[in-house]
C-alpha cells in the first residue's frame, strides 16, 4: 500500500445483529497493515455522517483514501452488510485499489467511465458463498474508484432482505445502476462496465 486508507465502520448499538460480526472482522483489519486506520460511526448518533456517505443500515463501510496531495478522498466505494467469506476478498481489494494498486480495467472502460457526469449508483447484491460476486464487486468499486460521479455499493442480499425484494434479487451477484439497468452474473470487466454504462433499452 503506498497510501494510507481509512475504514468508516457505520454500526448502531440496538437492532443490527449483524453489527457484531461486522466488527469482529473490522478488528482484525489493523493488524494486517500499518497503513488502515478505522473510526466508527454510529448510525443514530451521527446522522450527518451517514448522510455524507449515503449510509442509512447498519452494519456498513465507506473506504477513505488520499489524493496524490496527502489530502483525504472519498473513494465512493461502500459495502453493505457483514463482508464475510467471498466477501472478505472484495474488501481486500477494495482496500489495496485506494491504497494504491493500479486500476485492472482497461483504457477502453476507464474512457466510458470518465464520461460519466451525472450521479450514479450501482448496486451489486451478493452473498458470503458466492465465489463469483467479488469479481462483479470489484468492477464496481473500481469504477466508482475512477470517478466521483459513481458510488459502488457491495450489498449482503441475506442481510437486507428489503433491498433483495425491491430488487428482485433472485441470484448473485446481480447489478442494478440507478434503478433501471440490470447486470445478471459476473461478466468479464469490459463487458460489465459497457452494460452497467448503457442507456436503459438500448
Amino acid at each position: 500500500m503506498a497510501r494510507p486508507v481509512r475504514l468508516l465502520f457505520f454500526t448502531q448499538t440496538l437492532g443490527c445483529e449483524t453489527c457484531l460480526q461486522a466488527r469482529q472482522i473490522r478488528d482484525e483489519w489493523p493488524a494486517l497493515s500499518d497503513g488502515i486506520t478505522i473510526d466508527e460511526v454510529n448510525l443514530i448518533l451521527e446522522p450527518e455522517t451517514a448522510k455524507q456517505y449515503d449510509i442509512d443500515r447498519v452494519p456498513a463501510i465507506a473506504v477513505i483514501g488520499q489524493d496524490e496531495t496527502g489530502t483525504e478522498r472519498d473513494s465512493k466505494i461502500r459495502f453493505l452488510g457483514t463482508p464475510a467469506g467471498y466477501e472478505f476478498m472484495s474488501l481486500i481489494q477494495a482496500v489495496l485499489l485506494v491504497g494504491g494498486r493500479p486500476s485492472m480495467l482497461s483504457e477502453e472502460s476507464l474512457r466510458l467511465i470518465a464520461a460519466v457526469n451525472v450521479p450514479t449508483k450501482v448496486h451489486v447484491f451478493t452473498t458470503p458463498t458466492c465465489p463469483h460476486c467479488p469479481r462483479a464487486v470489484t468492477v464496481a468499486h473500481e469504477m466508482a474508484f475512477a470517478n466521483p460521479n459513481i458510488t459502488a455499493f457491495a450489498v449482503e442480499a441475506t442481510e437486507f432482505p428489503d433491498l433483495a425484494r425491491k430488487y428482485s434479487v433472485n441470484g448473485v451477484p446481480k447489478t442494478v445502476v440507478n434503478d433501471s439497468v440490470e447486470i445478471l452474473g459476473a461478466l468479464a470487466p469490459d463487458a460489465f462496465v459497457s452494460q452497467a454504462l448503457a442507456q436503459p433499452g438500448s
